[in-house]
């Protein structure tokens, strides 16, 4: 990918929240960094994905079945939610230490703060032993919140009780990396495609894949507090229906991202489009705190929801009324189960598939107990200098079981049961 698209990515996530605690992005653009050899010299990443979707004549998903694995294939792992973003973590041994690693599927190399590391200010931090081997590169990335620079090791990484050697870096200096939440992040575990692996870094999952220890499909429950992410393939005891598969796409963006196509969203009565000629394809991402949409596009559904006299009359007359690139929040003791049977549902369109998502699993997400908050997010970026139309941020991902079925290049939605 260009990198003007990543630093344009980086921009795009470092929103700023109005609240006293930030809301951090933290999915790394693929183009986010470099590596460089022992000898100073630039190493190049050649990796990219050529698969093509399957598809219908109608451009929708073939079904085919679903994922070949059975529950007892399955490596089930639990999630923690950290606050005040809707970000997610795994718990992951390397080598012989415990970590906890931001779920990210927006971005493939897995890094964790190193012993080294002056200014990282998290614990635990990694100690390279005799189980690792120093590759003698360097790794560096950018996100929305910051970067880091890390040395690049292999050794073994175990996320559950799925363990592969892994090239992942280990953070030595970070700015702006590390944030402060209601729960320990020591790095992040990227699941995103092999194309978007740093230079000399490579992916956990795709580790697993090859060497046949799980099948190429995995799958997120998440929740308000918790979650579940399946290696392997999914449980279909966590949903309350089939899935609905819709193709990822096959352009530039797909090589380093799950990319695809939502044509429209639907409101109290209001479809805004969010596909267009030029920019068909939006991002599916565990590492964004938001639904990010182009200006148009956000003005539209945010009038929408706020002319509702149900919204109005639980959250206000000017909920949206915020700063340029701020989050809009309404201090709130409202249920969730009173406000999705108050606020009218969201449905995503993909082609000839449509999805129902909840208000408060949509465009709402609660913040600490205090407030109701928009996942809804705009940035003059989306579309004027990205070749996308949407970044799908896990606070939407809460309303399905997402499964990334990376065997038939497709991403399913299922509804989902009750959390645990």
């Amino acid at each position: 990918m260009d990198c003007l698209l990543g630093a344009a990515m980086h921009r795009l996530r470092s929103l700023a929240f109005r609240l006293p605690l930030p809301l951090v992005l933290l999915a790394s653009s693929a183009c986010g960094g470099g590596v460089t050899n022992a000898s100073g010299g630039t190493a190049t990443d050649s990796g990219t994905s050529s698969d093509s979707p399957v598809t219908g004549s109608d451009g929708a998903a073939l079904d085919g079945g679903e994922p070949e694995a059975s529950t007892a294939d399955l490596v089930t792992i639990p999630l923690s939610m950290c606050a005040p973003a809707v970000v997610y973590t795994a718990p992951a041994t390397v080598g012989s230490q415990s970590f906890q690693l931001l779920v990210d599927t927006g971005s493939t190399t897995l890094a964790v703060a190193s012993s080294s590391c002056s200014g990282c200010g998290v614990k635990p931090e990694y100690t390279p032993d005799s189980s690792a081997v120093d590759e003698h590169r360097t790794a560096t990335s950018e996100y929305g919140t910051g970067s880091w620079s890390g040395e690049i090791y292999e050794d073994t990484v175990a996320i559950g009780s799925a363990s592969t050697p892994v090239k992942l870096a280990a953070i030595d200096s970070q700015t702006g990396f590390f944030q402060s939440f209601t729960c320990s992040i020591q790095g992040v575990a990227g699941f995103g495609p092999a194309g978007a692996a740093l230079p000399g870094t490579n992916a956990y999952f795709d580790d697993l894949v090859a060497s046949a220890k799980v099948p190429n499909v995995f799958a997120t429950q998440l929740c308000d507090g918790s979650g579940t992410l399946w290696l392997g393939g999914y449980d279909p005891s966590a949903t309350t229906g089939a899935p609905q598969y819709v193709p990822l796409t096959s352009g530039v963006l797909s090589q380093v991202y799950y990319s695809v196509n939502l044509t429209s969203v639907t409101v109290a009565g209001t479809t805004v489009p969010i596909a267009t000629a030029q920019f068909p394809d939006s991002v599916v991402d565990t590492g964004t705190a938001g639904f990010l949409l182009e200006t148009t596009a956000y003005d539209a559904l945010t009038a929408a929801i706020q002319n509702d006299a149900a919204f109005t009359k639980a959250l206000g007359s000017s909920f949206f009324t915020t700063e340029a690139g701020g989050v809009a929040c309404a201090p709130s003791t409202a249920s969730k189960a009173a406000l999705d049977a108050a606020l009218p549902p969201l449905t995503l369109t993909f082609g000839s598939v449509s999805i129902q998502a909840a208000p408060t699993e949509s465009y709402l997400f609660p913040y600490m107990g205090e407030a109701w908050c928009s996942a809804l997010l705009t940035d003059p970026s989306v579309s004027s200098e990205l070749p996308l139309a949407s970044i799908i941020g896990s606070p939407i991902l809460r309303s399905s079981i997402v499964i990334f079925d990376r065997e038939k290049n497709r991403i399913g939605f299922a509804p989902h049961a009750a959390c645990p």
